[in-house]
């Protein structure tokens, strides 16, 4: 492990970090979506559990960023390849799979009026 390869990582941890932030940003401007979410009330059981869906997909939005931190800089500590921030990697593809789910189900309530 060379000292060039741990500066690198050192940038990249902070670089992941404001990304982080950027995601966390991103996930409290979708707390707008949540408080209009519950005006209408929810009578059948297919509306209940696509409610409860896109509210469990938007409260995941805010644990995500948090989780990747820390497996980025789980990986960064005495880095030997950067194989070792691949999971950090995976976990903000799943934030993203979730934002694009969560406003995708979003959608389909509006457009359905559900």
């Amino acid at each position: 492990m060379s000292m060039t390869m741990q500066f690198a990582a050192i940038i990249a941890a902070i670089g992941w970090s404001l990304v982080q932030i950027f995601h966390l940003f991103l996930a409290m401007q979708c707390i707008f979506c949540q408080i209009e979410f519950r005006s209408t009330p929810e009578i059948k059981l297919y509306q209940k559990v696509l409610s409860n869906s896109i509210i469990f997909l938007f409260s995941s939005l805010y644990i995500w960023p948090f989780i990747s931190v820390g497996l980025f800089y789980y990986g960064v500590f005495n880095i030997s390849g950067w194989y070792e921030i691949k999971p950090a990697l995976w976990t903000c593809t799943i934030w993203w799979i979730s934002l694009i789910l969560a406003l995708s189900l979003l959608s389909v309530k509006e457009k359905y009026r559900i």
